[in-house]
């Protein structure tokens, strides 16, 4: 079962998605506590053929994840979706960013995970949001992002270092 959190149109609602055993392309959708089963085929890359409640969809998706266009019948909706883990991750960057944007800002792991890759250097001017280290969890790879713009002071993990939850990779002036 994976779980997301798409927001749309000003509201958030909460989803989880389990794959059904009885026939391939069958799930159990639930969306803010409402299950609903759907029959989806894939007809080509982006493009989807869903059948819910007895109704049926072409349903046409561009972007990637966490940034979408859902195109659907004559609509056409924007969507963000963060599965969990990348919406804890948000979270943590968030509460981050708002520890005290005058300062220097670090950058933390919010799991235990092993360094796989540093995105800059020391001396590297940053925008907010721009990827500075990913870090491997759950064989996830979550890239994670300078809280504000400034500049890298200092980069304290290498590349195959593992990690614990909280500790200090880099820190951005």
């Amino acid at each position: 079962m994976r779980r997301f959190t798409a927001t749309s149109l000003g509201h958030e609602h909460e989803l989880t998605v389990r794959e059904l055993d009885d026939a391939p392309g069958r799930f159990a959708l639930t969306i803010d506590g409402r299950e609903r089963i759907v029959d989806a085929r894939t007809l080509e890359p982006g493009v989807y053929s869903l059948l819910v409640d007895g109704a049926a969809y072409l349903v046409e998706i561009d972007g990637r994840s966490p940034d979408l266009t859902v195109h659907v019948r004559d609509q056409s909706i924007a969507v963000s979706l963060l599965d969990a883990r990348r919406k804890l991750l948000a979270q943590a960057a968030a509460r981050a960013g708002a520890a005290g944007a005058d300062g220097p800002q670090v950058v933390r792991s919010p799991m235990p995970g092993k360094v796989v890759k540093i995105l800059v250097k020391a001396g590297d001017s940053v925008r907010a949001g721009a990827g500075v280290v990913v870090v491997e969890a759950m064989k996830m790879e979550n890239e994670l992002r300078a809280p504000r713009d400034g500049t890298v002071k200092k980069i304290l993990v290498a590349e195959g270092q593992a990690v614990e939850s909280g500790e200090e990779l880099a820190q951005i002036e």
